[in-house]
């Protein structure tokens, strides 16, 4: 990638700028975003790492092979360490709260068996992924047993199916989503009770049209052998606050790598025209493993091809990238999980059984409130925002388009377009050269009357000339002849 050569000039000019939340840091990651015409662009960083925490760091021990990490509404940091078998809980200070290491069920002591997800409702329950002992646990705020939800019952499940849960999601109405190992019909959906009620939001058969041809032509003892087309399982989910589940796949040859579910499972994301949420574009693609959603429609992916965690907004346009793979502070080595708390970004690595501390630079802040303000309508307040933003980039082209759309619906058509063009937005430049066309042809209508009136009486008058004027040659060749 050519923008690696020019990364610690750029850092140097940040840091001047004072992009950075601690200028003493130099930047252990480059920025980027993709043009219009997919191309990588150099940006600003727009997060640098704060702080790394281990368990040692708080005096609880190592975290051992930790598997998720929830960042509940109250600001409080869930961190499930699974190696240990036990659920951290720490304040927005990193002070721990309470650690959750077993808990009594049925009159004995119970423990989770390399569970690997966590999530916490507004209310404070914790629902917790146990895998290997194939159920999900809910416990109350103090970590108390409150039920045990096990493998799902149905004729149409096998008597051979064995429930692996991995990730859990529970929304408003109590009603619990797993994503299990080996599943592939998609999310195991429960109601609030517990009892299984179907799937969800299947993925679609992905198949290489060359396997299909030798399906078609071998025989059954062949056919057996070959690789079977089934729908690729999804390997994480997340809730937003209109209770649209969020899902990610592992396959890099996905169609849809991040999917947004409505209640019915179909996926209803908004995708950008020319270039949807799927991270990098290189014959390495990206491979999603987690995705956490925030506010104004924001979600974040975790790549693990690269270690970086890409942000994206309702429309589908990507943001800015974080993070990557390697050995200095704020780089990962396996990282799992990423989760975010207002406008810090927290990373967990499972390798290395750390928690990293994402805090936005200047750029980074620009960026997140102008968004905010666009996705609630807000246009006229983004446009100073984006204004300032191009100032630190200006190839950023979502700013462009905010500017522009911001023209448009103040009426200045005009200016519109030329914002819009250069942010590359196709849709909005032609809804503003439709305006502008309209507005032009008021405004100058009297004038282009007269005008096309002045044509038509010249041209008539010009045809009525001529006539003449061969009326008069053939008068008066008429009368030469006689």
């Amino acid at each position: 990638m050519k923008i690696k050569r020019s990364i610690l000039i750029f850092a140097a000019v940040m840091m001047l700028l004072g992009l950075s939340p601690n200028p003493a840091q130099a930047a252990p990651y480059e920025g980027y975003t993709y043009s219009y015409w997919g191309e990588a662009v150099h940006s600003p960083i727009a997060y640098l790492p704060q702080r790394t925490m281990t368990g040692q760091e708080i005096g609880i021990g190592p975290l051992t092979a930790p598997s998720d990490m929830f960042a509940a509404p109250d600001g409080n940091l869930y961190v499930l360490d699974s190696g240990n078998g036990r659920i951290v809980v720490l304040n927005n200070e990193w002070k721990v709260i309470r650690q959750i290491q077993g808990f009594q069920h049925d009159g004995r002591k119970d423990s989770f068996n390399n569970p690997e997800g966590i999530f916490v409702t507004e209310a404070g329950h914790i629902y917790v992924a146990d895998t290997e002992n194939r159920r999900v646990i809910e416990l109350g705020p103090e970590g108390d047993f409150v039920r045990e939800v096990a493998a799902p019952k149905s004729e149409v499940i096998s008597d051979h199916f064995e429930f692996f849960p991995r990730k859990v999601i529970v929304d408003k109405a109590g009603r619990i989503y797993v994503v299990a190992r080996g599943v592939f019909e998609g999310i195991i959906e429960f109601d609030s009770d517990g009892v299984f009620t179907g799937f969800m939001g299947t993925n679609r058969v992905q198949f290489d049209p060359v396997d299909l041809f030798w399906k078609t032509v071998s025989t059954k003892e062949q056919r057996e052998k070959l690789i079977r087309f089934v729908p690729t399982e999804f390997n994480n989910l997340d809730l937003d606050r209109d209770g649209f589940i969020y899902t990610t796949t592992a396959s890099a040859q996905s169609e849809a790598p991040v999917k947004r579910l409505n209640p019915s499972g179909i996926d209803v994301l908004r995708v950008h025209e020319y270039l949807g949420p799927i991270g990098d574009i290189s014959r390495l693609r990206s491979v999603f493993i987690d995705i956490d959603v925030s506010d104004n429609g924001v979600y974040r992916m975790l790549d693990s091809t690269r270690g970086r965690i890409f942000t994206y907004n309702e429309d589908g346009n990507l943001l800015y990238v974080l993070g990557q793979l390697g050995s200095q502070e704020g780089t990962f080595k396996n990282p799992v999980t990423v989760e975010s708390s207002g406008d810090r970004v927290f990373v967990l690595d499972h390798d290395l059984g750390t928690i990293t501390e994402f805090a936005p630079t200047k750029f980074g802040s620009l960026v997140n409130e102008a968004n905010g303000l666009y996705s609630i309508g807000k246009h006229e307040k983004a446009a100073a925002l984006w204004k300032q933003v191009l100032k630190l980039d200006a190839n950023y082209e979502m700013a462009y388009v905010g500017i522009g759309k911001s023209m448009l619906r103040q009426g200045e058509y005009k200016q519109a377009m030329t914002y819009l063009k250069l942010g590359n937005d196709r849709e909005y430049y032609s809804k503003a050269l439709t305006k502008y066309r309209r507005e032009y042809m008021r405004e100058n209508f009297g004038t282009i009357m007269t005008v096309f009136i002045g044509l038509i009486l010249v041209g008539l008058g010009v045809r009525l000339g001529s006539k003449r004027r061969k009326g008069t040659v053939e008068q008066h060749g008429l009368s030469q002849g006689s």
